[in-house]
């Protein structure tokens, strides 16, 4: 049972013998119903008795003001207010009830601040792994755009592997890699021989219609090993083989078929 803001301002009230009526038999079934309200008034008695006081206090009789007077002096008789000592006695004990009363209140009230602050710290935990969560998924969103974009990425490529047609360059490994949207490509060769300084390597694109296109020249480092990007002198949407062949230094507008060094399927 939750004990809400008005069973504990009733639980101050009980504890200071001030309730009655309705109030008091519907927090008295409440008391008999929950073990948590019950340990709740026991922890405000302490408070309570501290400010007022437990015991009750006493009234004197009203003859005792009458002996204590007859046996003063005449001269030290005081005047006494006419007012009774019962009357004042009444106002301290409501003083102290006062007192008690406010002590109550300011435990009820360090009590509601104390589960106003707790519900806070578990909203605040809550929101943060809230936002942990959503930067998880932000992340594993973006991996999933990265792979998106890399498959589509994949899908507009078409790879070609090139074949040594020269007996002394058996190991020479030569690919293509051609996007069809951007209509380019990436040319990588391998253990090809390097040319006299008057000679050049040329790439070839045979077109839908199987004519050859050129598509840069380039060299061989000291390693037999070369990368470059390439496009094709015109438009090609459509490329069928890739070739290469040797040519003289700066290339020609068509290829030399003697000289043809490497070749696709």
């Amino acid at each position: 049972m939750m004990i809400d803001e008005r069973l504990q301002e009733l639980a101050g009230l009980y504890v200071l013998g001030v309730l009655d009526g309705a109030e008091l038999r519907e927090f008295e079934t409440a008391l008999d119903r929950s073990a948590e309200l019950r340990q709740f008034v026991a922890g405000l008695h302490p408070a309570v008795e501290a400010v007022a006081g437990s015991a009750p206090v006493a009234v004197p009789p009203p003859e005792l003001r009458a002996r204590i007077l007859a046996r003063i002096e005449p001269q030290k008789v005081l005047t006494l207010p006419d007012r009774p000592i019962a009357a004042v006695l009444w106002w301290w004990r409501a003083l102290t009830a006062g007192l008690a009363v406010a002590c109550v209140f300011l435990l009820v009230s360090d009590r509601q601040l104390r589960q106003t602050v707790a519900a806070q710290n578990q909203q605040l935990s809550q929101l943060q792994q809230l936002a942990q969560s959503l930067q998880t998924a932000t992340n594993d969103l973006n991996h999933a755009v990265l792979a998106l974009r890399e498959s589509n990425r994949l899908a507009n490529l078409r790879i070609t592997m090139l074949n040594s047609l020269i007996a002394d360059a058996p190991r020479t490994v030569a690919v293509t890699l051609w996007d069809y949207q951007a209509e380019n490509g990436e040319f990588v060769v391998q253990n090809l021989k390097p040319l006299p300084a008057d000679r050049d390597y040329e790439l070839w694109v045979m077109d839908e219609h199987k004519v050859p296109v050129a598509a840069g020249v380039f060299h061989m480092d000291a390693s037999g090993t070369t990368r470059m990007d390439f496009r094709p002198s015109r438009e090609i949407k459509t490329p069928g083989q890739f070739c290469v062949t040797e040519e003289v230094k700066g290339g020609v507008d068509s290829p030399t078929i003697k000289n043809l060094i490497l070749a696709s399927n």
